[in-house]
């Protein structure tokens, strides 16, 4: 069964293979747990732009590729939506609820939450949050909700300040995605573009758009625009 749209947001490019950075080894392992039926839920938390959505979309595309159910949700862009829209989610396999932070002080999507662990629960599905707060940061008028979301296996994303995490995440998609880019561009990216996940691939898909696929030697205005793409990124961080 392949992954149905809530048209509440936009699909992002995204493979577990992309995250084999020493950093991100915790989380593609617990992920590879859940696969397992080792664990039925897991929370992932990190700053804005940290990769948090891609790695979720990551997760639910592996279990694509396994023939089960998974679907990928923002309750920030659900929050307007009518409350039954959760209950559509209760016969996937896997569920990934990103930003669960946002639901604070909006306690029917918080009781809408708890039911659906519930119900996901005893179904046999599997739940993965993620937000820029940990567990114990929440502040939900539920309590029981709280209580769930710490029972669940917590890791915190890595921010990219390891050079050996973004060298893999670029490598990894590059060769994935079948793009080549000159080898001192790549090197620049990796060692003076934007340190967090979200925005290093934000910075490949801008760099592919720049170059059009053009494998021929680069003239000195193009590397200079391009370094200061680049650069323009990471000061977005």
């Amino acid at each position: 069964m392949r992954q149905i749209s809530l048209n509440i947001e936009p699909h992002l490019d995204a493979q577990i293979s992309d995250f084999e950075g020493p950093g991100w080894k915790p989380v593609i392992d617990t992920a590879r747990q859940m696969h397992l039926g080792l664990l039925n839920r897991f929370y992932l938390y990190g700053e804005a732009g940290t990769g948090k959505s891609h790695v979720l979309t990551a997760i639910c595309e592996s279990y694509l590729d396994m023939q089960r159910s998974a679907i990928k949700v923002s309750l920030l862009d659900l929050l307007d939506a009518p409350i039954d829209a959760i209950t559509s989610l209760e016969n996937y396999d896997l569920v990934a609820l990103d930003d669960i932070e946002t639901i604070s002080g909006v306690i029917h999507w918080q009781r809408a939450i708890f039911h659906l662990i519930n119900s996901s629960g005893e179904g046999g599905g599997q739940l993965i949050f993620s937000s820029r707060l940990a567990p114990t940061e929440l502040r939900f008028e539920l309590p029981d909700l709280q209580s769930r979301l710490t029972q669940a296996v917590s890791l915190k994303v890595p921010d990219g300040s390891n050079v050996a995490d973004r060298k893999a995440l670029v490598e990894a998609v590059l060769k994935r995605r079948g793009l080549i880019f000159d080898g001192q561009i790549i090197d620049y990216l990796i060692h003076h573009g934007p340190h967090k996940s979200a925005v290093l691939l934000k910075t490949i898909e801008q760099l592919d758009a720049l170059l059009h696929g053009d494998r021929r030697k680069l003239a000195n205005s193009t590397r200079r625009q391009i370094y200061a793409l680049i650069d323009e990124y990471n000061k977005t961080v």
